[in-house]
């Protein structure tokens, strides 16, 4: 399958403090990840593409802004009624290249460079 050019909206979520988490408590650390994959459904729902999970976090795409910017509070809401469990999540608008059930491009980059701007438990947008 060729490379597919599109826009999309990408979304990064990251746990803040994953790596003390790891080390104080793992079998709480894996609940969090096992939490996030029940999150699956739910971004379809918003008809977003799960596109993978990266150490202990996610990368989303969605066909508009308004739809990631929803499920990404619906994920901080759930994240929220878990106990020490603060998620940072980065939102930006840009052109992707689709390979293989994954994505590259410059603007998935700044994403990955946005999210750590987010408060915890917040959002970060690009303008």
């Amino acid at each position: 399958a060729d490379p597919i050019h599109k826009l999309a909206t990408i979304v990064f979520t990251d746990i803040v403090g994953f790596t003390k988490l790891t080390a104080n408590d793992q079998q709480k650390a894996s609940d969090y990840l096992y939490s996030m994959k029940r999150d699956q459904a739910m971004v379809e729902s918003y008809q977003g593409k799960w596109v993978k999970e990266v150490g202990d976090g996610l990368i989303l795409t969605f066909d508009t802004v308004n739809k990631a910017v929803h499920c990404c509070i619906k994920i901080q809401e759930k994240a929220k009624e878990i106990k020490d469990l603060k998620l940072r999540i980065g939102v930006h608008l840009g052109e992707i290249l689709e390979k293989e059930n994954d994505i590259i491009g410059d603007d998935v980059n700044i994403t990955a460079r946005i999210e750590p701007f987010s408060a915890p438990g917040g959002i970060a947008i690009s303008n």
